[in-house]
């Protein structure tokens, strides 16, 4: 039984180590104690393993739950879906197949099922294991070619390759070292290169973030009037150089009538507008909500609201608007990731009783509306950027497509503030450093409260504010016009690893009939 726990208790410790801001050196080992613990076919193997799987993701992410307690145990459970399966799945197969399949297997169902979790409406995956490297990405420069699943891939075949060295160990010894210590070095060395050769074309793009440090629970909504926050906003941002090009302000911002169907004549955009003719060479990328109104009481949408009393419905989005001295129109962009709960309501056919859960984050509770393509924003310049916000930038091929619609920076604006001094936003921002390395584009954060910061072509952090600061941050960032291959490709990765596994189970199919039809011949 001790043994048992500390074998399961080994392998929680060891995926948790890089969320709590250790490197993601443990992972190429962290699966290893759990097989090892499969080895003995223990009864009810299966509590084992959902035990280091829920205790990886509560010491990870136990913060979500600061905002609402029905995170608490929604995201673990959630999680425990995607994890625990694909590992009970390549668990039959291990003691049933050949070990070829059943290693492919374990490979590629994980791969797999954290696709899965990133692109369905109930998505956290947060625990992505090519994620675990987000503070360290010198060491996985080659995100750049694969996108962060290639770190994934990288971490189950390594754990593969030394639970065979551990089990070979008495008979072998090192001459069956070299393969798992290969697959480690070389593409960490490759990385270091990569990191070290790797020079930005100088393109200089000046932009200045804004700050506000204003408290999401006491503040946002009743301590302090729609007016202040916005004179706080502009006093920080009317800081700025003249040379400035892009001014950010964070996700939600700014309050007001934001209706989409007059907003260039909306009295808070013109005192946007006005106060922009001090920097006529830039545009101000602005949070906020928006409302687009439908006059025929009709839903639009499965986001779309109704009020009967006044015979109309409308959609809420959560968006970001581009104001510029000179123009009349405002460029405008919906964030289309939506946090769960707190702005998406997941699948309300099947869900539709458990409605009274929704989170109220922003004072808008209930599912927001999306836009179906990433746009982006251009500066009076011509420079063109885009923007993120919050959530969109925990998800790879998502961000790619920003670039693929023409952004040379990228900007993310947010809101991290609703669960306080916590791993949470460290980790968030981290997260914005392999987007960097993946599209090769140089990105300005900003926050309502830490981390607002620059972060280069490579991943670098060059410039932040930390937590609870009141402050205006700028600094300049290098354009780039060049897409890599993972821009260019997206997530080829999990679709091999789909073919793969769907190989993998055909063939297991054919080898027992095979199997069985010699049974029957003798």
């Amino acid at each position: 039984m001790l043994k048992k726990l500390l074998l399961t208790l080994a392998s929680a410790l060891l995926l948790a180590l890089p969320w709590w801001g250790l490197g993601g050196w443990s992972l190429f080992i962290a699966f290893v104690p759990l097989l090892l613990l499969g080895d003995m076919r223990p009864r009810r193997y299966w509590l084992w393993v959902a035990l280091a799987f829920t205790l990886w993701n509560v010491s990870t992410t136990w913060w979500v739950g600061i905002a609402t307690p029905v995170a608490t145990l929604g995201i673990p459970i959630g999680s425990l879906f995607f994890t625990l399966v694909p590992f009970l799945i390549f668990h039959w197969f291990r003691f049933r197949a050949p070990q070829p399949i059943a290693w492919a297997l374990f490979v590629t169902l994980w791969i797999a099922f954290e696709a899965l979790f990133m692109n369905n409406e109930i998505s956290f995956p947060w625990l992505t294991l090519g994620y675990g490297f987000a503070d360290t990405p010198q060491l996985v420069q080659w995100y750049e070619l694969t996108g962060s699943f290639g770190g994934s891939l990288w971490v189950l075949v390594a754990n593969v390759l030394f639970y065979r060295l551990w089990q070979t160990w008495p008979e072998r010894r090192w001459k069956a070292v070299w393969l798992p210590l290969l697959w480690v070095v070389v593409p960490m060395g490759a990385s270091l290169v990569r990191y070290a050769t790797y020079s930005e074309k100088s393109a200089p793009v000046t932009v200045a973030l804004v700050q506000p440090n204003i408290d999401p629970y006491n503040e946002k909504f009743g301590g302090l009037t729609t007016t202040q926050q916005r004179d706080i906003l502009l006093e920080l941002a009317a800081q700025s150089p003249d040379s400035v090009e892009y001014i950010l302000t964070p996700e939600t911002a700014f309050d007001g009538d934001f209706w989409l169907n007059n907003l260039s004549r909306n009295s808070e955009i013109d005192t946007l507008r006005r106060f922009m003719q001090r920097y006529p060479r830039a545009t101000m990328i602005a949070g906020a909500t928006t409302f687009l109104r439908y006059d025929d009481g009709l839903a639009h949408h499965r986001w779309t609201r109704t009020d009967p009393l006044w015979n109309i419905s409308y959609d809420v989005y959560n968006s970001a608007l581009g104001i510029t001295a000179a123009d009349s129109a405002v460029q405008v962009y919906h964030k289309s990731k939506l946090v769960v709960g707190a702005e998406l309501f997941p699948y309300p056919k099947v869900f539709g009783m458990l409605k009274f859960l929704n989170i109220d984050l922003g004072g808008i509770s209930g599912s927001l509306g999306m836009q179906p393509r990433r746009s982006t924003f251009v500066n009076p310049e011509g420079d063109r950027t885009g923007v993120a916000i919050c959530y969109e930038s925990v998800y790879g091929e998502f961000f790619t497509e920003y670039v693929r619609r023409g952004a040379q920076t990228m900007c993310i604006i947010t809101n991290d503030g609703w669960w306080g001094d916590t791993p949470g936003y460290r980790q968030h921002f981290s997260y914005a450093r392999l987007r960097a390395v993946e599209t090769r584009r140089a990105i300005a954060r900003c926050a309502n409260t830490g981390i607002s910061g620059f972060i280069d072509q490579r991943g670098e952090v060059t410039d932040s504010v930390g937590w609870d600061r009141r402050a205006l941050l700028v600094g300049t960032i290098n354009a780039n016009e060049t897409l890599t291959p993972y821009v260019r490709s997206g997530d080829y990765i999990v679709r091999l690893s789909l073919l793969v596994a769907g190989l993998s189970v055909l063939y297991y199919i054919a080898w027992r009939f095979r199997k069985r039809s010699l049974l029957l011949e003798e």
